[in-house]
C-alpha cells in the first residue's frame, strides 16, 4: 500500500511506465545512458504534464505531480532527478510568461514536442548564494552575449531548452541578476565532464559552458534599475521557482526512500511495530508536501511562503534521513553487504541535503520569520546555497 496511490497516478498519466521501470529494475535504470532515459521520458510524454492546458499541456495538478515524482523515484532516481529539474522550471517559466516573450513560445514547444528543459541556476559552491551566478551576460548591440559555466547541470547534454541564471555587471562595479531562455543547440553551448561518481550519473550532471552565446532581448528578463514593478515580478518569480523546486525535489527523494522501505514494510518477518512506524513517517512526509502545495496555491509569493515551504522541506528531509537508515537496518546486515540496489537507494536518500537551500544557509531567514522580521523575497532567495 505504501506507494499504491502514487503509482496509480503515474499509471493514469503515463500508462505502462511503472511496469516498464519495474521490469528494467533500479540498477539497470541507473546504469543507462542519459539519452536513453531522455527517450523514455519523451516516449511517455512526461515533459508536457506541467504545462498549462491553454498552451497545449496536460495541466497536471501539483498534488498529482508530486505523486508521480515519488512513484518514478522509487524505480529510477536519476530519471526522477531529470524530471525534478524540468518540472519545477516549467512551473517557474509559466509564472514569467507575461514578462519574457519567449517563455510562452517555449512552453508551447515543450507541450507539442515533449522537449526537456534544463535549469542552470544554483551551484553547490559552499558559501555562494543560489543566485550568485558564474554565468555573465553583456549587452552587444540589440542582443546580449552569455559567457561562463554552470556545474553541475542536470541534463547538461540531453536537454532541448536551457533556462540560465545570469549576472550583468553594472557601471558601479555591482551586478544584477537575470534570466535567459535559449535552445540547447545554440552556437557556443557545450558540455564538459564534471560528475565523477556513479550515483545519479544517469541524470547527466556535468558542466555546461557558455562561450559568447548570443540571445535576443525577448529571451531575457532583466529588471532595469529603478523599475520597481519588474523587480517585484522577478523577486516573486524567484520565490515561486525556489518553492516549487523544494517541493518537487523533496517528493523525488521521498520516493527514493519509499522504494527502499517498501520491501521492509511488506515483510511480515519484520516486527510490525517497526513497520508501522516506518510507513507512518513516510506517509506523514507525503502529507506535509501536500500541505506545501496548498500553501503555494493560497499564499502570496513572499518571504513568509518561502520560509514555510523551507520548514516543510527540512522536516521531510529529516524524515527521509531517519527512514532510510531504519529501512536499511531492518533489511539486515546481509542486505547491507550484498544488496547493491538497497545501498544505492540509501546513498541516493542522502542527496536532498546537497540541493539548495542548505539548512545552515536557511537558518537566518527561518529565524527571522519566526521572529516576524523576515527581510523580503529578494533577500530570502539570495540566501547562500
Amino acid at each position: 500500500m505504501l506507494l499504491q496511490d502514487s503509482r496509480a497516478v503515474l499509471e493514469q498519466y503515463a500508462p505502462g511506465l511503472d511496469g516498464e521501470l519495474a521490469e528494467q529494475g533500479l540498477l539497470v535504470m541507473e546504469g543507462k545512458e542519459p539519452a536513453a532515459i531522455r527517450a523514455l521520458i519523451r516516449r511517455y510524454r512526461l515533459p508536457r504534464l506541467w504545462v498549462p492546458s491553454s498552451l497545449g499541456g496536460a495541466a497536471i495538478s501539483p498534488y498529482d505531480g508530486i505523486r508521480m515524482q515519488r512513484a518514478v523515484a522509487a524505480r529510477a532516481p536519476s530519471m526522477a532527478l531529470m524530471l525534478t529539474m524540468h518540472n519545477f522550471t516549467v512551473s517557474f517559466c509559466n509564472a514569467l510568461a507575461d514578462y519574457v516573450p519567449c517563455c510562452e513560445r517555449m512552453l508551447r514547444d515543450v507541450a507539442h514536442d515533449d522537449l526537456l528543459v534544463a535549469s542552470a541556476f544554483a551551484e553547490g559552491r559552499r558559501g555562494a548564494g543560489i543566485l550568485d551566478s558564474t554565468v555573465y551576460m553583456t549587452p552587444d548591440g540589440a542582443d546580449f552575449l552569455i559567457d561562463g559555466s554552470k556545474k553541475p547541470c542536470t541534463m547538461s547534454g540531453c536537454m532541448d531548452i536551457i533556462t540560465v541564471g545570469v549576472a550583468v555587471k553594472t557601471p558601479d562595479g555591482g551586478k544584477r541578476t537575470g534570466l535567459a531562455v535559449l535552445r540547447a543547440g545554440e552556437p557556443g553551448v557545450t558540455q564538459r565532464p564534471f560528475w565523477s561518481v556513479p550515483l545519479l550519473a544517469a541524470a547527466d550532471n556535468h558542466e555546461l559552458r557558455f562561450d559568447k552565446v548570443r540571445v535576443s532581448a525577448d529571451q531575457v528578463l532583466l529588471a532595469a534599475e529603478g523599475d520597481n514593478e519588474t523587480a517585484q515580478v522577478v523577486a516573486a518569480a524567484e520565490v515561486l521557482g525556489l518553492c516549487w523546486f523544494e517541493i518537487v525535489a523533496s517528493a523525488s527523494y521521498l520516493g527514493a526512500v519509499s522504494g527502499m522501505a517498501e520491501r521492509v514494510v511488506a515483510d511480515t518477518g519484520v516486527d510490525e511495530t517497526e513497520r508501522v512506524l516506518l510507513g507512518g513517517e513516510l506517509e506523514s512526509a507525503q502529507a506535509a508536501l501536500d500541505g506545501a502545495v496548498h500553501l503555494m496555491q493560497t499564499c502570496e509569493p513572499n518571504e513568509s511562503l518561502l520560509a514555510r515551504v523551507l520548514m516543510i522541506r527540512f522536516g521531510v528531509q529529516r524524515i527521509i534521513e531517519r527512514c532510510a537508515m531504519q529501512a536499511a537496518e531492518l533489511a539486515g546486515g546481509l542486505a547491507f553487504v550484498r544488496d547493491r540496489e538497497l545501498m544505492t537507494q540509501l546513498a541516493v536518500s542522502r542527496c536532498l541535503a546537497f540541493h539548495p537551500i542548505s539548512r545552515k544557509a536557511a537558518r537566518p531567514l527561518l529565524a527571522a520569520w519566526l521572529e516576524a522580521g523576515a527581510s523580503g523575497p529578494s533577500a530570502a532567495v539570495a540566501a547562500a546555497s
